[in-house]
């Protein structure tokens, strides 16, 4: 009888350890960027499809606060980070073309902008980028 109490009571303490307890799962900071055309650097213009994008941008900055990439087809750049950071944002352009009259023109856009991370949000920000030379 001591056996079966014995073996009763560890198969309780065995459940109620994995039935009650888990794993707390740390919070991610998500951030969307939004990387439009502006002339006046107030207003917003179309978006920047296959603009590069820099987030994190010094070289003392650890690995994981740190992102590259480009935005997609709607000017929209995405990342997920593991921790909250307050982080510069650089956004480049560079596009080479040539018209019908075989004139060669080149498309160059920089912005930048800072952003802060929370845990558990997503953070949404729009860069405007300015013509540059």
């Amino acid at each position: 009888m001591k056996k079966l109490a014995i073996v009763f009571y560890a198969l309780a303490a065995f459940s109620f350890v994995t039935l009650f307890t888990q794993c707390k799962k740390e919070p991610v900071c998500d951030l969307v960027l939004h990387v439009h055309k502006t002339t006046t650097g107030i207003d917003t213009a179309d978006a920047l499809p296959h603009c590069l994008v820099n987030v994190g941008l010094e070289d003392n900055y650890a690995d994981f606060a740190k992102a590259e990439g480009y935005t997609d087809q709607n000017g929209v750049f995405t990342h997920t980070f593991k921790y909250e950071a307050l982080l510069d944002v650089m956004a480049v352009y560079d596009s080479t073309w040539v018209d019908t009259n075989d004139i060669q023109h080149r498309d160059y856009f920089v912005g930048t902008g800072r952003v802060k991370l929370e845990p558990g949000e997503t953070v949404e920000q729009y860069i405007l980028a300015t013509e540059a030379q």
